[in-house]
Parts: C-alpha cells; structure tokens; sequence
C-alpha cells in the first residue's frame, strides 16, 4: 500500500529549543557511555568466559542507562507531550517501519506518547514497552508490550517473541478487515487479518536458527524474522534518536532551520 508521508506539524519555537538541547544531552550521553563500555570491556574482559562477560556487560549497561539516559528521556517525554504526531512520524521516517504502517493504523499511533526498552531479566533479551493515552478510542490497553525471549540451542539461538494481546473496542480492529462470502446460498461477513502496524505484538516462536553476535548484541542469521528487525531499529535507533527522527527529511537532515544533521 502507497502512503503520503504524514504530515510534519510545526510546533513553537520554545518547544523547538528544548528539542534541540535534549537531542544534544543523548548525543553527548551516548559519547560517554561508548568510552565507558570500551573502558569496562578492557577491564573485565579477561575475568569471564564469552557468555559470562556478554551477561555482565548488558547488566552493566542496563545500570549505566538507567543512571545517566533516564533522567533526559524522561525530559524529553514531557517536551513531546503536546506535539502531535510525534512518535508515529518519527517511526514513519525509517522506511523499513513504514512499510508496515497501514493507513488506517496513523490515527490510532498519533495516541502513542512514549516508547521504551528495557533487558529481559535474565539480560539475554530485551523488551519494547509502547505507551498509549487514555483517550485512544481503538484499544483499551494503556501499555502494549513486545519481549524477545533467546534461548540457547548449543551452535544457535532460538527466539521467541511474546507479545500483548490488544483488547481492542468494537468495531475498531485495525489488524482485521471484514469482508463478504458466499458460502452456498448464503451471504456471511468474515474477519481477515490485513496490513497493519499492530500485527507486530503477536506472539511467535521463531524456529528459523540464529546467531548471536555478542558485540552487536542482535541476531544475525540467514533469515532474520521482519518483527525482531524492527524491534532492533527501534530499541538502537528510533527510540534514542527519536527526535533526530522526528524532524528527518528525505535528503538525511534536520529540516528546521537547518539544525542537526541526522546520524541515522
């Protein structure tokens, strides 16, 4: 399906500033924290096996950015509060996610207001935590949720993806569509599963074999299943560089008043 690029609002310019410093705060965060891992990797490198320093590089890099990214994500939840539209254009500019964006899925995502990852408990996976407004009319879930669960199979890694059932309002089922069928002499609706961004929380063990590669920290494989890709994109790229996103141009630049240029 062909869709027009959602339209960019714009917004005050006070809201604008405080964009552009909290972009420069992850930026600059995430500067430290790439010589800090590489500091901790030296240190701690020779004290584990490959398993075990990959388990404890991801608990401390899950301690680190609670430490030092909470804080600024959280300022930067507050700033997007009143500007619409924000997460579902910052999603739509990457063009593997808008490819499974369906028309008719924009106006329940312009209700999305936050999106967050965190590591599974036992640190091997991760988990994407999308967060809806109250007022979303499509679905009664406030929180949809997305783990990736790996389990290892000695020379590979299996992954299963669990994610939240969407208790969806009558009527509003964006990932079914409802069509006519004659069945002999009778004329009966049925429900189809169609296009739609919302068919990424379903749950599904992927039995296709894959690698972990450890200092990527992603799978890699022949095949690597659609969902977990843009599960990936989101958890690197879109949610630390949402802003980036947000205001990203086809020609790969920050559009307003010639400000940032896009790392992604």
């Amino acid at each position: 399906m062909f869709h027009t690029r959602l339209s960019r609002p714009r917004w005050k310019s006070t809201t604008w500033e405080d964009l552009r410093k909290i972009h420069a705060k992850i930026v600059e965060q995430e500067e430290i924290f790439v010589k800090e891992r590489a500091k901790w990797e030296a240190e701690n490198r020779c004290h584990y096996n490959k398993n075990e320093f990959f388990i404890n590089r991801c608990r401390w890099e899950a301690e680190y950015k609670k430490r030092h990214f909470q804080s600024v994500y959280e300022d930067r939840r507050k700033a997007v509060k009143d500007v619409p539209c924000f997460w579902v254009t910052a999603m739509y500019a990457n063009k593997i996610i808008r490819k499974e964006i369906a028309k008719h899925d924009e106006d329940a995502l312009e209700f999305l207001k936050d999106i967050k990852s965190c590591r599974t408990d036992d640190l091997k996976g991760f988990q994407l935590e999308f967060m809806f407004d109250s007022s979303n009319p499509y679905f009664k879930n406030e929180v949809l949720t997305k783990k990736y669960e790996l389990k290892d199979g000695g020379e590979c890694t299996f992954l299963k993806a669990v994610g939240t059932e969407i208790n969806w309002y009558p009527g509003k089922t964006l990932t079914e569509s409802i069509e006519k069928m004659t069945i002999g002499s009778e004329v009966v609706q049925v429900a189809q599963t169609c296009q739609s961004f919302f068919n990424f929380f379903a749950t599904k063990t992927h039995r296709t074999s894959l690698c972990l590669d450890e200092d990527a920290d992603k799978l890699k494989g022949n095949i690597i299943p659609l969902d977990y890709a843009i599960a990936v994109i989101l958890r690197d790229d879109i949610i630390p560089h949402a802003i980036s996103w947000f205001n990203y141009d086809e020609e790969g630049a920050m559009d307003e008043e010639g400000a940032m240029d896009e790392e992604d």
